[in-house]
């Protein structure tokens, strides 16, 4: 017994230097990070990635680390981030280095992981919550749509909030419905000043009042929703939001906040897309990441027909992958960059999946799955919590599914792999949080429609890979 306690003290110590270690490390690093003024240099990066190394004991971040040391043997675009970052107001850098990469992703990390050992949950990096489903714009094709009016309230937000803490989670998606609608939110925000937000908006609310009030607080990255140039933004969003979108972004980049752009591919803005003044132009207007969503036949009055082809997807994804080596532009593909984070990422999966909640409280395994067996709002009544949730059969056989396809470019269980939907849904029952929803797992033509496109996509992924494996196999011979 003596020698037990021993050992148990003796492995316990080791625990709290290994701890106090990493602070030291975690501090030393924000020192230097919040301490530059211009271009890194090379003795910096080289000591900051030795901490990242240090820090990253499980090597679960070992692929973003040695990214981030090729880009530097290159002098990749990406690493003028660092010296925008440095331009940036005071908040916005204290934030997004301490709430995001300090304690989202390395003290979050550790934490997720004794949470998930403790309660027998997964692990999920993130999660998406729609606050309010009000909007002032009716954009074609809205994956939320046909949600119902609601909110949730500021009570069951914050509880929320608090919850994911708990589990480790300090970076939260806001979506909606416009998020800026409710006037509460930055007091949310600001009651949680731990955490990363990045919020999706149409960005037609962010007058320079607002976009100082998100600077000031700092833990807020909008995310603008823009769908090419004028021509196609108004287009999809209504005649005068792409000058209204300019001025957000103007707003946000005299104020000094952080923020990105979402678009959505689709038919009528695909040739604006495959063009490099499209980029140029984001990087210009002071837009540091972004998300392409390709267009997904849900919502509000879906439609095929505004889905890319399998052709374009594939040609777009090359078109990104250029754009990222030229311009100091981080921008994430889905669902093409698939291979990156080892296909699909819902159900709160483990290490970096996700999961959304509705503003009804419904909790569905993704922005774009909308079927949910729990509410936020009936758990907590339970006396329940958020992680509750997570080990559904709904989420597990989700989960157990993953990864859909060996072929990591076709990670989707909606639109690549779509029996693989249709199947979960049919074995665990959960029940539709809009009306309409079950229609992408059983309208006729819909599900012939993406039956379709997911085997033309198969057959041209698989002879791209066999070309490119000839292509290298000459090249290897001579």
């Amino acid at each position: 017994m003596a020698r037990k306690r021993l050992l148990g003290n003796m492995t316990e110590k080791k625990d709290v230097i290994t701890e106090h270690t990493q602070e030291a490390i975690i501090n030393q690093a924000t020192n230097i990070l919040l301490g530059i003024q211009g271009k890194i240099s090379k003795k910096a990066w080289a000591k900051l990635i030795r901490m990242a190394e240090g820090l990253d004991k499980d090597g679960i971040y070992a692929p973003a680390i040695n990214a981030i040391h090729g880009a530097f043997e290159i002098d990749h675009p990406y690493l003028q981030f660092f010296d925008i970052l440095a331009k940036k107001g005071p908040e916005c850098r204290k934030k997004f280095i301490n709430n995001f990469f300090l304690n989202a992703v390395f003290r979050g990390n550790r934490k997720r992981r004794e949470f998930s050992l403790k309660n027998n949950t997964s692990k999920p990096f993130f999660f998406v919550i729609s606050p309010s489903m009000r909007c002032n714009l009716h954009c074609l094709g809205c994956y939320a749509g046909n949600y119902p009016q609601k909110e949730l309230s500021y009570e069951t937000i914050d509880q929320i909030l608090k919850d994911a803490k708990t589990m480790g989670i300090y970076m939260v998606t806001v979506s909606g419905g416009e998020p800026f609608f409710r006037k509460d939110l930055l007091d949310l925000f600001a009651s949680h000043n731990d955490i990363y937000f990045q919020v999706f908006t149409n960005g037609t609310l962010i007058d320079s009042t607002l976009a100082k009030k998100i600077s000031q607080l700092g833990n807020i990255a909008p995310v603008i929703s823009c769908e090419g140039f004028e021509e196609e933004t108004d287009y999809r969003r209504g005649k005068g939001t792409f000058q209204k979108i300019c001025r957000a972004m103007d707003n946000l980049k005299e104020a000094g906040a952080i923020y990105g752009f979402s678009t959505v591919p689709a038919s009528y803005n695909y040739s604006t897309l495959l063009t490099e003044n499209y980029y140029k132009f984001l990087v210009d207007k002071g837009v540091l990441f972004g998300w392409l969503f390709q267009y997904i036949p849900i919502g509000f009055r879906p439609s095929p027909e505004l889905m890319l082809t399998p052709q374009q997807r594939v040609a777009l994804h090359d078109k990104v992958k250029e754009m990222r080596n030229k311009y100091p532009l981080f921008v994430a593909d889905f669902w093409n960059d698939g291979p990156y984070v080892d296909g699909c990422l819902a159900g709160g999966r483990t290490d970096s999946g996700y999961f959304h909640i509705n503003s009804n409280g419904d909790i569905e395994p993704c922005v774009f799955a909308h079927f949910a067996v729990d509410n936020i709002v009936n758990i907590y009544k339970r006396k329940g919590h958020l992680w509750d949730a997570l080990n559904s059969d709904f989420f597990k056989e989700i989960r157990a599914g993953q990864p859909w396809n060996k072929n990591h470019h076709m990670p989707c269980m909606v639109i690549d792999n779509p029996q693989c939907l249709r199947n979960v849904v049919k074995k665990t029952h959960p029940y539709p949080t809009h009306e309409g929803a079950e229609s992408i797992i059983n309208d006729p033509v819909l599900v012939n429609h993406l039956d379709n496109y997911s085997n033309r996509l198969e057959a041209i992924l698989r002879e791209r890979d066999l070309l490119n494996r000839y292509t290298e196999k000459r090249a290897t011979a001579n």
